[in-house]
């Protein structure tokens, strides 16, 4: 049952413009809705384990993306990533996120969002986003086994704060062809 007088939670809308496949796009949007609703009915940080999961689901299927147009537009080529890059990473079987993270540094996709600082938040992302194994240690320096301690309200705020990045970073330097925006979707995210 929802409240007709509720006020909607503030969003950031991203419309991304670098996604090649548009099922995933519409796969990113749902998530994201997901996230949003998480969000808005987090009371006492029980969903913050979740909200963090899902936005280290976001992120890799961005960045999962960019390969998958590096391995798929041959024509369309992807910018910012010479045809040399675009043919080796055309090659790549890639389908884990530890994998996606080496691929993107060692291409370099990245670099404008700070060097080797940009891969280690990656890695910290992954090592949260696997979390999703209740047995297993978050193996992060300085956070607690227990997931309540985890998975903070800053954590959740770091991880959507840090999803909004990439998003925005891929927007600005993998844009799709200007005669397929029209089919570019919006990811709205917690503000």
């Amino acid at each position: 049952m929802t409240d007709e007088n509720a006020v909607p939670a503030p969003t950031l809308d991203i419309t991304c413009n670098f996604i090649g496949d548009f099922e995933v796009a519409d796969n990113m949007v749902r998530n994201a809705q997901a996230l949003c609703a998480l969000k808005a009915a987090n009371k006492d940080g029980v969903f913050n384990k979740l909200m963090v999961i899902q936005a280290g689901s976001i992120v890799e299927v961005a960045l999962a993306q960019i390969i998958y147009r590096a391995q798929n537009f041959n024509r369309e080529g992807v910018p910012n990533i010479s045809e040399e890059d675009r043919l080796e990473i055309a090659d790549k079987k890639v389908d884990k996120l530890n994998n996606i993270i080496q691929l993107m540094k060692k291409y370099k996709v990245l670099e404008g969002l700070g060097a080797e600082a940009i891969y280690d938040e990656l890695h910290k992302l992954r090592k949260f986003r696997n979390k999703v194994h209740i047995q297993d240690d978050v193996d992060i320096d300085g956070v607690p086994r227990r997931e309540d301690r985890a998975f903070s309200d800053d954590t959740v705020t770091w991880s959507i704060e840090f999803c909004a990045r990439i998003l925005q970073h891929l927007n600005e330097k993998f844009p799709r062809p200007e005669h397929v925006k029209p089919f570019a979707r919006t990811v709205s995210l917690p503000a």
